[in-house]
């Protein structure tokens, strides 16, 4: 489906003899399927991650000699 087509089939959606609420919730549910549909692929259903977590650490006692 190309570009031109997809908006022919706007602009006739917008053409037909339907009431403005009818235009409104159909694209409502339209849109409200959509986050629903990118909650559903979204990567943080497996968590979220602050950090590359691939196994280099670089830590320093510095703080423990300042102590004594």
């Amino acid at each position: 489906m190309t570009v031109r087509e997809i908006w022919e089939a706007v602009k006739d959606f917008f053409k037909r003899d339907w009431t403005p609420e009818e235009k409104i919730l159909i694209i409502l549910c339209c849109v409200l399927i959509g986050v629903i549909k990118g909650f559903l692929l979204a990567p943080i259903k497996r968590g979220i991650i602050c950090g590359s977590n691939n196994g280099n650490s670089y830590v320093t006692n510095d703080w423990l000699e300042d102590e004594e």
